[in-house]
């Protein structure tokens, strides 16, 4: 599949999820997980347990400050409400889809792929003044030093490292020859992008002229 096609269903799987009930988020955040977890365990699972705390502060947030009916019998003075736990978890749920879809991109998408499909998608832009082949190329040159930074420092970066992005930046351009190559679009890709057109066009219609809703 085009990485510009990858980039559009994820960009579509965001979008999605503000049209979904909450049992067909359940069904969307256990498919994608699982998915990710076969494609790329070793990045998914380490991604998720850095993200613990602010799952644990969402949920927390969402249950004590939601009203609503509070639980009966909570020890403190003050207590979670049924309908704060439930946004807590529709949230949660909701940053998982998207930890998973990223995820999920990065695992079946080299770095030089991700920029050629971001080109693609940002092309537009060319016409209001914005050089998208000079962003796409120093993204890419930024990407690649912060690589090579973080095997030198054994995986660990600080702030200050990123001091030396600027000058890393101009060295790399004199010295390093940037050709983005674009694979050809399948028939797979042209049926994707015209069924992910069609469904946003679809969402994008008001109530009353859809027949089949999406909420469960």
């Amino acid at each position: 599949m085009h990485p510009f096609v990858k980039i559009l269903l994820f960009i579509f799987i965001l979008v999605l999820m503000n049209f979904l009930g909450r049992q067909a988020i359940g069904l969307l955040c256990i498919f994608v997980s699982l998915f990710a977890l076969r494609l790329h365990s070793a990045n998914f699972l380490p991604a998720v347990k850095r993200m613990r705390w602010l799952f644990i502060s969402i949920f927390m947030i969402y249950a004590f400050a939601t009203p609503g009916e509070y639980i009966a019998g909570f020890p403190l003075t003050f207590a979670p409400s049924y309908e704060g736990l439930a946004l807590g978890l529709l949230q949660i749920t909701r940053l998982l889809i998207a930890l998973a879809s990223i995820s999920i991109l990065f695992a079946t998408s080299s770095k030089e792929e991700l920029i050629a499909g971001l080109y693609i998608l940002l092309w537009p832009l060319h016409y209001i003044g914005f050089n998208v082949q000079q962003f796409a190329v120093r993204l890419l040159l930024t990407l690649d030093y912060v690589d090579e930074l973080a095997h030198k420092n054994a995986l660990k970066l600080n702030f200050y490292d990123l001091d030396d992005l600027n000058i890393a930046e101009n060295e790399l351009t004199i010295n390093k020859i940037i050709a983005l190559q674009q694979p050809p679009f399948r028939r797979l890709d042209y049926a994707m992008i015209t069924t992910i057109m069609l469904c946003l066009l679809v969402l994008s219609m008001p109530d009353h002229l859809i027949s089949i809703k999406l909420m469960l």
